[in-house]
């Protein structure tokens, strides 16, 4: 519970910061290093997936054994800030590769 009330305010500030970068700032960012530290420490958040946009910007998904996550947005200069966070994930198996039967 303290984990969204911690993230909800920065997750609303993220989406302002999605919308306009020019506009975001250091008041909704922090350094990568710094929120993946926090992640980390008190979560037991690891880093899962990660996707690269068009415009050099790195979507990143971190999880927990315990089901938690948090998905960052990193920018090109190392800010990030948190865009959304969560319980109950679940890792899905890899699909069948091939063509199908």
């Amino acid at each position: 519970m303290r984990k969204t009330v911690f993230f909800a305010s920065l997750a609303l500030a993220a989406f302002a910061f999605a919308a306009s970068p020019a506009q975001a700032g250091s008041a909704v960012c922090k350094e990568r290093t710094e929120i993946i530290k926090i992640l980390a420490n008190k979560f037991s958040e690891t880093q899962r997936s990660f996707g690269l946009q068009g415009d050099r910007r790195v979507l990143e998904l971190y999880a927990s054994p315990n089901g938690s996550w948090t998905a960052i947005l990193t920018m090109p200069g190392g800010k990030a800030c948190v865009v959304a966070s969560g319980e109950a994930w679940t890792q899905l198996p890899p699909g069948p590769v091939g063509e199908p039967a």
